[in-house]
């Protein structure tokens, strides 16, 4: 059975963060929870839209009041809900999921779960609509922009900050070439106390929270060494020949 024009609209136009059942989506799974539905301006006819959701999650509204202070793991996540995450292109067409690709934490062995804010205070990386300082408003995560610089906002950044430091972030959107949602990789150049390894990630820190020097490029440095760490150092592009970012970081010890 096909997704009626109704339920598509119905998901469109849903306020971004409320989240709703996904009950007439098929290609998902029972019990699975739409946070947002992003369509696609595509043109030519062909009609798709992402699809952020997750697997049964829990509801986790900020614990401090209006005068309490953000922690920096509050900043990406507020009011949130955690749970297995994913992203989903769909065919509102044809009425089916084209693929699907997983959220996961940039840690080696973490649980298939992540945090996505509902409703966050304005300033702490992801897009709010209303709020101020003090108080959340509603969160637009699947908020699309061009951070590869290949002329069309059809991407957006997730952000995580498991402590003040890092900022972990990761992009992800949708490919004209491929017509699929992916997960863009970074092939980085490594070099750490003059041993250089060459090494594919998928979440880089503070990337998409700094802006560009010019459209797909960065060039910035990130001081760890007040907490016993390295200068790190980043020269990132994006190559769209092969649809990834790729470039060098170069770490210096402390002292140094």
């Amino acid at each position: 059975m096909k997704i009626s024009v109704a339920l598509v609209l119905l998901f469109a136009l849903a306020p971004a963060g409320r989240g709703q059942s996904a009950g007439g989506v098929r290609g998902l799974p029972r019990g699975a929870f739409v946070v947002e539905t992003r369509p696609l301006d595509l043109g030519g006819g062909r009609r798709r839209a992402l699809l952020l959701w997750m697997l049964g999650p829990s509801r986790h509204p900020f614990a401090g009041g209006d005068d309490e202070s953000y922690t920096c793991p509050d900043q990406t996540r507020g009011s949130h809900y955690h749970g297995p995450t994913r992203v989903s292109l769909l065919d509102t067409a044809a009425g089916r999921v084209i693929n699907t690709v997983r959220v996961m934490p940039d840690d080696e062995g973490a649980e298939d779960v992540f945090d996505i804010p509902y409703r966050l205070r304005p300033g702490n990386h992801y897009h709010v609509e209303g709020g101020d300082e003090r108080k959340e408003g509603r969160a637009v995560v699947t908020r699309l922009r061009d951070y590869n610089g290949d002329g069309e906002s059809l991407e957006f950044a997730l952000y995580d900050a498991v402590a003040c430091m890092p900022l972990m972030t990761a992009l992800y959107g949708y490919s004209r070439r491929q017509d699929r949602v992916v997960q863009y990789d970074f092939h980085l150049e490594v070099s750490d106390g003059g041993k250089i390894s060459r090494q594919v990630w998928r979440w880089v820190d503070y990337l998409f929270a700094r802006e560009p020097a010019r459209p797909g490029r960065w060039n910035y440095e990130i001081d760890y060494r007040g907490r016993g760490g390295s200068l790190d150092g980043f020269e990132i592009r994006y190559n769209p020949s092969l649809e990834r970012f790729e470039g060098k970081v170069a770490r210096t010890a402390g002292g140094q």
